[in-house]
């Protein structure tokens, strides 16, 4: 049970509550690790097992060789948190007494329906109650969209022959709105193509009917937000106005997208600098400075900490080189390909579908935001790559639940 209590509690913290739910994942890691000594003589590591555990550790990998050049713990955190799945996996891996699919699923749901509509309460006190520009929830707002995007599609997903279908329906909705309200405009771009994506999904399920439904309800909501709150009409106007300020060249008026394609720009040249590993920060910082002083970018730039470049893909390019897009076509793209494999071999099996549109929604994510640099994201994401693995694998082949993997 120890297993399903901790996905609970980390859905339900995750955004709901200011309590960090990679806490709950810290815990568990320690249990597993109890575990796998205790069953230490029956453990046997397969390949398959090597390879999950490689793509786990290969963010931290990439980041030694730039940590050996300027220790700085911030370079290896991230990847840390996602070495600590690595017992965690195990342990579901080699469990005596294999995962109970339904039961896992039935807490699943639940912690999905309560995180949502948790933080949709303290969205919406945030915004109609406290007069807070966007909701923030106990995040910074960008990570609460993101987040509350991924909560919302996991709802979507788990429709499909799901035990609480209608809350997920209002959880769905409720996370979607939470989105809308941090005003992130990266996450809100995301919403209407996972939906598509998971609609396609879900072809063999749906009717026409359906399918108009639910087109025409990711069509209202952004109008509706637009027309009854005045931050969603406000937000608007300034992409709008960012739009038409990058069409004229006038790149340092749209501060936002502006801002974020100096910051791609001089991730570039961090690249090229040294692209086997990229930059430190503070030679990353130096050379912004250069830049600036040429005239390649505004001096905008230098007052954001690190040249921190707001794009996973564009960070890791610049610290990490190519080493680190080694590292997040292992983490991010490979998952994405497993997945899709699976889904196709066996449309039946709803994990594949679940944990593709996870994927699928952090790879949109990280174009605009290093979404898998925060230790708690990092966490999460990893926490729930290696849970839907292992439920898509049990479902997949019954009591020879790894079979899948190693086809």
């Amino acid at each position: 049970m120890l297993n399903q209590w901790a996905l609970l509690l980390v859905l339900m913290l995750l955004i709901a509550t200011p309590v960090r739910s990679h806490a709950v994942v810290a815990v568990l890691m320690l249990y597993a690790i109890g575990y796998l000594v205790a069953h230490r003589r029956s453990l046997v590591v397969t390949r398959v097992d090597w390879a999950v555990m490689g793509l786990l550790g290969a963010f931290l990998l990439s980041r030694l060789p730039i940590y050996v050049l300027d220790p700085q713990s911030r370079y290896l955190a991230p990847g840390a948190h996602m070495v600590a799945l690595v017992p965690i996996y195990l342990m579901l891996r080699h469990l005596v007494y294999p995962v109970d699919l339904r039961q896992l699923r039935q807490f699943m749901e639940l912690g999905v329906i309560l995180g949502s509509l948790g933080a949709f309460m303290v969205a919406l006190v945030q915004t109609q109650w406290l007069d807070y520009y966007r909701a923030d929830g106990f995040l910074f707002s960008i990570n609460l969209g993101y987040l509350s995007c991924a909560m919302g599609f996991l709802a979507v997903c788990l429709m499909r022959d799901g035990r609480y279908r209608r809350w997920l329906l209002a959880a769905a909705v409720a996370a979607v709105v939470t989105c809308l309200l941090t005003l992130a405009r990266g996450a809100i771009l995301a919403v209407p193509l996972l939906l598509v994506l998971s609609l396609a999904l879900n072809i063999d399920r749906l009717g026409k009917r359906v399918v108009a439904v639910a087109i025409a309800a990711m069509l209202a909501l952004p109008l509706v937000g637009y027309a009854v709150l005045p931050s969603v009409q406000d937000r608007v106007d300034y992409t709008v106005n960012e739009v038409v300020n990058l069409a004229e060249g006038n790149i340092e008026a749209a501060v936002s997208s502006g801002g974020r394609l100096q910051l791609w720009t001089a991730a570039s040249h961090a690249f090229l600098e040294r692209p086997l590993i990229g930059l430190g920060y503070d030679e990353r910082e130096s050379l912004n400075a250069e830049l600036v002083e040429q005239g390649v970018i505004t001096d905008w730039v230098l007052g954001v900490s690190r040249g921190h470049a707001h794009s996973q893909y564009m960070e890791v390019a610049a610290t990490g080189g190519v080493l680190g897009l080694v590292a997040l076509f292992g983490y991010l793209v490979a998952p994405g390909i497993y997945h899709w494999r699976l889904h196709r071999r066996e449309p039946e099996n709803p994990w594949p579908q679940v944990a593709l549109v996870f994927t699928a929604g952090f790879a949109l994510y990280n174009l605009t935001e290093a979404a898998i640099h925060h230790e708690m994201m990092a966490t999460f994401y990893a926490y729930m790559q290696v849970l839907l693995v292992v439920m898509a694998c049990r479902h997949a082949k019954g009591t020879d639940q790894w079979k899948c993997v190693s086809e």
